[in-house]
Order: structure tokens, then C-alpha cells, then sequence
């Protein structure tokens, strides 16, 4: 277990106060989780089994991107799943997307409010070729329940028996209190930003979690000692 733990409140205010008050652009923050994460997922298969990253609407969609080009530079083989309308706003999500647009890696878009039968059967064909999946779809600020397809993919990536990454946090699982908010995806490996979850002293929260590994994203270590230090009180 880490040294400390921060709450959903929590990691909401360090963000906030890296971008306004230490001039960190979000940008960067994401840029950070996402390479840490390519790195470690690297490590865990350097078989370079095909990489299949299914994102959401939000920015752990966007750390989803930002892993693919990861992966894209160093040679491994990896497809995009997109659950989201992302376009050519300038949210730190959407910018990452028009990154992978342009950088020519392989993707397929999803719209979340119009997934039919046919699109239930592509993308069941698309997760079938991983080796490796990662959850990129929610994370930390999800506190309801997964439903439509969301809860059909969380579903389906569960019955795959490959390794899945989660980004963050498994999608599905509250941040706070480490139990399943509905079926939540589970998990081999979970890479988390800047410390544990509050959820994760849940020990029944190791089931959907799996290994949890703290990726440092650049946050000042002035800032982050002070949550440390949160802790020790």
C-alpha cells in the first residue's frame, strides 16, 4: 500500500489547484498519466501482445489516447475503442483525440446513444483481439452506475480471460468506498495517479482492482506532501 490516500474531493482539488495555482496545464497532467501508464503497461507485456484501449467521454478517455500513441511510438501493436462523441473542442480529451486522428492510429468510434445490435457485435469482434485491455472509460468522479453500454462492455471485457489495465481506478468501482457502484470491470493490474484511493483500504476492493501501481504525474511535491501530510494528522 502506498503511504497515503487521498478521497474523491480530493484528488478533484489537487487538479484543480496543480492547473490554478502552480500553472500546470491539464494538459501536461494527462500527457504524464498516460505516458506512466504506457510505460508500465510496457513492462507488464513485453510480448507485445495487441493492446485494445476502450475510452470513455471523459479524460480518462483522453489518458486512453495519450497511452495509444504511447504504444504507437515504441511499436506495440494497439486499437482504440471509442465510447464518446469526441470532436475538435479544445477540452484536454478532445485535444488527445485529434492527436490520434492525426497520428493515423487505428480506431473505432462508438456513439454511446445510439448503440445497436451491429455495434455490439463490432466491437465484441474488436475487444476478441486483445491481449491486453485497458479501461479507460471512467474514473475517480464516476459515483452511479454503469448503464446502456457501458454496462455491456464492463460485461464483456469480464468475460475475456486476458489481463485488463484500468486507468485510475477500475470503471464501475467508487473511488470512496472501494465497493461496486453495479458491475464494475475487473482488473489484473491498476495503475492510480499520485496515490492510492480512498477506496482501495477497502480490502474487498483488491477483487476489482487486482495490483495497484501510483504513477507520478508531475504534480509539485510541495502540493502532493501536503495531502501526504493529511495522513499523518
Amino acid at each position: 500500500m502506498s503511504d497515503f490516500w487521498m478521497s474523491r474531493d480530493e484528488v478533484r482539488e489537487l487538479d484543480r489547484r496543480a492547473i490554478e495555482g502552480f500553472g500546470v496545464p491539464g494538459i501536461v497532467l494527462m500527457e504524464n498519466a498516460g505516458r506512466g501508464c504506457a510505460e508500465w503497461l510496457m513492462r507488464l507485456n513485453p510480448e507485445r501482445e495487441t493492446t485494445v484501449i476502450l475510452c470513455g467521454p471523459g479524460n480518462n478517455g483522453g489518458d486512453g489516447f495519450v497511452i495509444a500513441r504511447h504504444l504507437d511510438n515504441h511499436g506495440w501493436p494497439v486499437e482504440v475503442c471509442i465510447l464518446a462523441r469526441h470532436n475538435k473542442t479544445r477540452g484536454d480529451a478532445d485535444i488527445n483525440f485529434d492527436i490520434l486522428y492525426t497520428s493515423g492510429i487505428e480506431f473505432t468510434q462508438f456513439r454511446p446513444d445510439y448503440f445497436e445490435a451491429s455495434h455490439q457485435e463490432l466491437l465484441r469482434r474488436e475487444i476478441a483481439k486483445a491481449g491486453w485491455i485497458v479501461d479507460a472509460m471512467f474514473g475517480t468522479g464516476l459515483a452511479r452506475p454503469l448503464s446502456g453500454p457501458f454496462a455491456w462492455v464492463v460485461e464483456t471485457i469480464n468475460a475475456r480471460s486476458v489481463p485488463v489495465l484500468a486507468i485510475d481506478i477500475p470503471s464501475g468501482l467508487d473511488c470512496d468506498t472501494g465497493e461496486p457502484l453495479g458491475p464494475p470491470v475487473r482488473a489484473t493490474q491498476t495503475a492510480t495517479f499520485v496515490a492510492h484511493k480512498k477506496g482501495f483500504l477497502n480490502p474487498r476492493s483488491r477483487e476489482w482492482t487486482g495490483e495497484v501501481h501510483v504513477i507520478d504525474i508531475g504534480v509539485p511535491r510541495v502540493l502532493v506532501d501536503e495531502y501526504r501530510k493529511r495522513r499523518e494528522v
